[in-house]
């Protein structure tokens, strides 16, 4: 059976697979009927599990846009006989409860082959438990999954081929779970996802590295930055080696755009805040890329804040959809020269729809932007940033909202209760 393949995105790139922390090695899963004993090799993917959280260490799969079916879903899922049962979290774990069996390789990512029975074989492959992790209800999975198919959208790759590196993080105080009459399992506080591919206009290999939390309280920042439940975040390889005990090639750490250590040269010249690096992002175009300066952020300097926003108006969506936002200094706010984004259209400048005597923002006072055209606020999911004038424009706050959250027509979306 055909697992990871290392050199698949040729241009004589060769991705190992990661290597082991002393802290990690003595807890991966060995076992003769596994690939050098410890891959569980399956269509375009392999994973390596973990013998005590019975649970995958990192998925490791190929994706070939150019071959990817459209295949039915399998129903039902399997226990791997070489695996064991013992060394997996079975239906047991994910029943009547707030945690779903999300998959860590992709359905839609490994259905690729030459045919569409190829296809469908592949699809049906990941309908293992040892591709599946407990997941909150409320984590975004279809945006958290689909972050591999960001490359193609922004047009960044050169063949349509991509490698992927994804798994659990459980920090130091993980939750558990335990089904009646089974061992307790711990629940990830985190995922991480390592996306890898050859950039058109370099040739070459780039990378982007990915976390999103789901536990926030057992992943605490410990330098106090603030972290979000189901917020992805771009961040540095170093980072999710820290928290995973994996050991990235080389190669990779070396393209990930995002520093970890200091470095006043790179700070100054692409407007680093803080390090390490961690950005937050919910639409491809946020995404940092080599050598990209980096938006200035204010956040924490000007208590000017998005307060709520109608995302899903009935009639005229264009026409109906408003920001507000709110003062909440003791300050008069002068808005001249603002704009507000959702980060994928032209930004909307604040001075075309607001009167002059409506730009002095007072203390406590809110005030509704509507239309928001060119501004246009999707109903999949998104993320709404507000900048003022200084400079290229400082970023004052930046909020972000789910498919979910915008279900309802008519519904409005607060932000204000936040962290």
């Amino acid at each position: 059976m055909a697992g990871y393949n290392p050199d698949f995105l040729g241009n004589g790139i060769n991705l190992p697979v990661p290597a082991f922390a002393p802290s990690l090695a003595g807890d991966v899963l060995r076992n003769p009927l596994l690939e050098d004993d410890i891959f569980a090799a399956y269509i375009n993917y392999s994973i390596i599990m973990h013998r005590v959280r019975r649970s995958a260490i990192v998925a490791c799969f190929n994706i070939d846009q150019n071959l990817i079916k459209d295949v039915s879903r399998k129903r039902g899922w399997d226990i791997d006989t070489r695996i064991g049962a013992d060394f997996q979290l079975d239906n047991d774990y994910y029943r009547n409860n707030p945690w779903d069996r999300g998959h860590l390789a992709r359905r839609a990512s490994i259905a690729w082959g030459k045919t569409e029975r190829e296809a469908k074989r592949a699809s049906d492959d990941t309908f293992y438990y040892s591709n599946a992790s407990l997941q909150h209800e409320n984590f975004n999975q279809d945006e958290w999954l689909a972050l591999e198919n960001w490359v193609f959208e922004l047009d960044l790759d050169s063949n349509g081929k991509i490698t992927v590196f994804t798994g659990p993080v459980y920090g130091d105080f993980p939750r558990t779970i335990t089904p009646p009459g089974r061992e307790s399992a711990l629940i990830p506080s985190a995922f991480f996802k390592v996306v890898c591919f050859v950039n058109k206009e370099s040739n070459e290999l780039d990378v982007r590295a990915f976390l999103m939390f789901q536990d926030e309280e057992a992943l605490r920042d410990k330098e106090g930055n603030k972290l979000f439940n189901f917020q992805t975040y771009q961040v540095t390889i170093t980072e999710i080696e820290r928290l995973t005990g994996l050991e990235f090639d080389d190669e990779i750490y070396e393209k990930n755009p995002l520093l970890f250590n200091e470095n006043p040269q790179k700070q100054e010249e692409l407007n680093i805040r803080q390090f390490p690096e961690r950005i937050e992002v919910d639409q491809p175009t946020e995404m940092i890329a080599a050598g990209e300066p980096r938006h200035s952020i204010a956040d924490d300097q000007v208590p000017v804040f998005i307060a709520a926003a109608m995302v899903n108006p009935s009639g005229d969506e264009r026409e109906s959809e408003w920001v507000s936002v709110i003062n909440l200094s003791s300050e008069p706010v002068n808005l001249e020269g603002w704009t507000l984004s959702d980060t994928t259209h032209e930004p909307l400048q604040l001075n075309s729809i607001l009167k002059e005597q409506q730009r002095i923002l007072q203390p406590g006072e809110a005030l509704r932007i509507q239309p928001l055209s060119p501004v246009m606020l999707s109903n999949s999911g998104g993320a709404i940033s507000l900048y003022d004038n200084q400079g290229k424009g400082r970023r004052i706050d930046r909020v972000s909202y789910t498919a979910r959250d915008v279900e309802r027509e008519d519904f409005t979306v607060r932000f204000l209760r936040r962290g």
